[in-house]
């Protein structure tokens, strides 16, 4: 699959000028790690995790990468290939996953890391969301707790393939029950019908 996208993908010089343009600070995987502990233990105690400012719809670089992320999904019938990829996987979860994180990983190299770090979290969820919408048009059943697994391995395989020991981080994730995802969203389905007209 990521075979097919590298191939029928290639930044445009819009996106290289834009690069070469703006300088980019990395973080040490270790402030990642904290920072995703940070928004899980917010997310346990049903807050938000700090944004400190981010905002996706003003910052060129998260744009264009969901640009380029977007075209990667839908053309060249390539939402297709994925929709049928993830519905013939044993494990629906874990190619929701996969696919996520490949387009993620060919987009980062495309875009020369376009995407600042503080929002890479953001656009994780993203192009998660769009891969889980493929799958749900192609009938495959997904609950909220399925998209919210695949984002946590997809955290996990980021930070073990920085260098990262994940063992506390998997803990502290192993211990959001699952479940927890489906009734929050039931409940923001039932929020809207329960407002006065």
């Amino acid at each position: 699959m990521a075979g097919l996208i590298k191939d029928q993908m290639a930044p445009s010089s819009e996106v290289d000028d834009a690069m070469q343009q703006q300088p980019l600070q990395r973080q040490s995987p270790q402030q990642m790690e904290q920072q995703e502990a940070e928004a899980m233990n917010a997310q346990q105690e049903g807050q938000e995790p700090a944004e400190e400012g981010v905002d996706p719809e003003s910052d060129p670089g998260y744009q264009q990468a969901a640009q380029f992320a977007m075209e990667a999904l839908y053309k060249n019938k390539a939402a297709k290939d994925i929709a049928k990829s993830i519905k013939t996987a044993r494990d629906p979860v874990e190619a929701l996953a996969n696919t996520a994180y490949e387009i993620i990983t060919i987009t980062d190299e495309k875009t020369n890391g376009a995407v600042p770090d503080e929002m890479l979290a953001a656009f994780a969820t993203f192009v998660l969301e769009e891969v889980a919408e493929i799958a749900e048009a192609a009938n495959v059943p997904l609950q909220p707790s399925d998209v919210a697994m695949a984002l946590k391995q997809m955290i996990l395989r980021f930070l073990g393939e920085q260098g990262v020991d994940t063992t506390q981080l998997q803990q502290a994730m192993d211990q959001v029950d699952p479940e927890e995802f489906n009734r929050m969203a039931a409940g923001e389905e039932q929020a809207p019908e329960e407002m006065p007209a």
